[in-house]
């Protein structure tokens, strides 16, 4: 493919969202950039924490995030009830590069959720850039409040904030060309005014000439709106929900060549024969070869098949296929249904972790990457990533084998009880000490700025439960006086 741009998140804010008032996280490579503008370190961090404290809530946070940069609705129904009554913030801060361009942007978001329209409101969006030369250039503001999500305001002109000196460089582009208009538009699809399919289209190509601030600006555009449709891959737990049913099997995959991209989650049918589209039958049978080659190396003699049954048109008369899928091992075959959690996880996920391996531009999150997987091998699988991986791996995990594999002080966060400051990098850590020990101690002991875990009094639970079990032996059943009736009917018969 032509040059591609290499978007990479270097930091995270959070405010006010689910159980987190505030967090931020910087990701391994925060430092370099803001120093050296370059990407050299390996980027993999891992969330730990006790349960309840916040690690799934920067995963649906980012899934949030790459709905906004994709050009898509957030969906009610999944993330409004998460939201608090006071507004939501997302602060991502990003390092793009282009050719021989480089940038440092930050993207900050305020969203609420109308619960009586059932949708979620962009409120807000700023950028926030600087371009580099010798150093990080003039930052440049862009700051737009959508006024259409207030029913009772009547508006004549969309809120539009520059720092100083830019506002002439952009009067007359595309940025403010129809602005009202736009703002409507995305108000009524819950859509960011920067990165949606009306923009996009009426931004120019990257090689037409065009004003320098205006041409820094489309491109800082295009290069996240890229990175959220084709590069960045959110995994939430719900897939497990996906696996553990047996109805599909979840296959999360990204594949290039010099004509295409194929980015996203394909659903592999499990549950005996299953109907799917030609193009997604092409699509999986391609993703499947690749899952084998990395699947054989990890689970010896192991290999998925998906197998044609036979044909189908559908009302429009396209072309359906019949398939069913297979676990083959060695001379043994049979419905992929029946593997254990883990190894479907792990083919889940396989496709995404190679693209992770090979291509810099990925940015995958998953949510408790050890679910089902044998905790050696997780082990084996996160050194490899950390050792070679060309991408950015975002995970979390209950499973403390990934301690001894990454560096504790450099590639873990930890969340703690402290809802106003979420997530901290451990501190302490000396060469001789055992990673995993280290981790338990801190949780017991102390040591760090804030307290990671609200340790619970174990003859306090011991109680709890003793009482619960005589609790439940008081409990009073009743009847209405039709019931009780025809009970003495039949006690009498």
């Amino acid at each position: 493919m032509e040059d591609k741009y290499l978007v990479r998140i270097i930091k995270t804010g959070l405010y006010n969202f689910k159980n987190v008032g505030f967090g931020e996280i910087r990701y391994g490579n925060y430092n370099l950039v803001n120093k050296k503008a370059i990407i050299e370190k390996k980027d993999i961090i891992g969330i730990y924490g006790q349960n309840g404290s916040g690690k799934t809530a920067m995963v649906e946070a980012m899934a949030m995030l790459k709905c906004i940069l994709s050009g898509e609705e957030i969906p009610y129904l999944l993330y409004g009830g998460l939201l608090q009554e006071e507004k939501t913030k997302i602060e991502t801060t990003f390092y793009i590069r282009y050719g021989a361009d480089k940038y440092k942007v930050l993207y900050e978001v305020l969203l609420y959720a109308d619960h009586n329209e059932k949708k979620i409101c962009i409120f807000s969006e700023k950028l926030v850039y600087w371009r580099r030369g010798t150093t990080w250039k003039t930052e440049r503001i862009l700051e737009i409040h959508n006024p259409y999500y207030d029913k009772n305001s009547i508006v004549n002109d969309v809120p539009i904030m520059f720092s100083p000196g830019y506002t002439n460089k952009l009067n007359g582009t595309v940025i403010t060309k129809g602005l009202q208009n736009l703002a409507v538009y995305c108000a009524q699809k819950s859509l960011s005014i920067f990165f949606n399919d009306l923009m996009i289209g009426k931004l120019p190509e990257e090689n037409i000439e065009t004003a320098t601030e205006e041409k820094i600006l489309y491109s800082i555009i295009h290069g996240l709106s890229d990175f959220g449709k084709l590069y960045f891959q959110v995994v939430k737990v719900n897939q497990l929900a996906d696996i553990n049913r047996n109805a599909v099997l979840p296959v999360n995959v990204h594949s290039e060549n010099n004509d295409f991209i194929i980015h996203g989650c394909l659903p592999l049918v499990m549950g005996g024969t299953g109907k799917i589209t030609e193009n997604l039958y092409i699509q999986l049978s391609e993703a499947i070869k690749s899952i084998n080659t990395a699947l054989q190396a990890i689970i010896p003699d192991l290999k998925i098949e998906i197998r044609k049954t036979g044909e189908e048109p559908d009302k429009n008369g396209n072309k359906n296929i019949l398939v069913e899928v297979y676990s083959v091992r060695g001379k043994k075959e049979f419905l992929t249904k029946y593997e254990s959690e883990g190894i479907k996880r792990i083919i889940s996920l396989l496709n995404y972790l190679i693209s992770l391996y090979n291509y810099p531009e990925i940015c995958l999150v998953v949510d408790e990457l050890d679910s089902g997987i044998f905790e050696y091998l997780l082990g084996e699988i996160l050194g490899v990533l950390n050792e070679e991986a060309s991408g950015q791996l975002i995970f979390t995990s209950h499973n403390l084998r990934a301690l001894e594999k990454l560096d504790i002080k450099k590639n873990i966060i930890c969340t703690t009880t402290n809802p106003e400051n979420r997530y901290i990098h451990l501190t302490g850590k000396q060469k001789n000490h055992n990673p995993r020990d280290f981790y338990i101690r801190t949780i017991t002991v102390g040591g760090q700025k804030e307290i990671l875990y609200d340790e619970a009094d174990l003859q306090s639970i011991g109680y709890a439960f003793r009482k619960a079990c005589k609790s439940g032996n008081s409990i009073k059943i009743s009847f209405s006086d039709n019931f009780k009736k025809k009970l003495e009917r039949k006690t009498v018969n």
